[in-house]
């Protein structure tokens, strides 16, 4: 097993275990090809836009 990665923030540190994060990747991959062959309801987008939101916040800790 990986070590988690630490996200830090001034006065907190988050641990996000790699598995975790690959099965943000997943998600985010399963719902852009199910964009790329039908039209997503509103819902579908709103995950999408969170699962990619939340891994660019992971892999760029300073941003948060």
């Amino acid at each position: 097993m990986l070590p988690p990665l630490k996200v830090a923030r001034p006065g907190l540190t988050f641990r996000v275990p790699q598995e975790s994060i690959e099965a943000l990747e997943r998600l985010r991959d399963s719902y852009t090809e199910l964009l790329a062959h039908e039209v997503l309801m509103e819902v579908d987008q709103a995950v999408l836009m969170v699962v990619q939101l939340t891994l660019q916040q992971v892999k760029n800790p300073h941003s948060l």
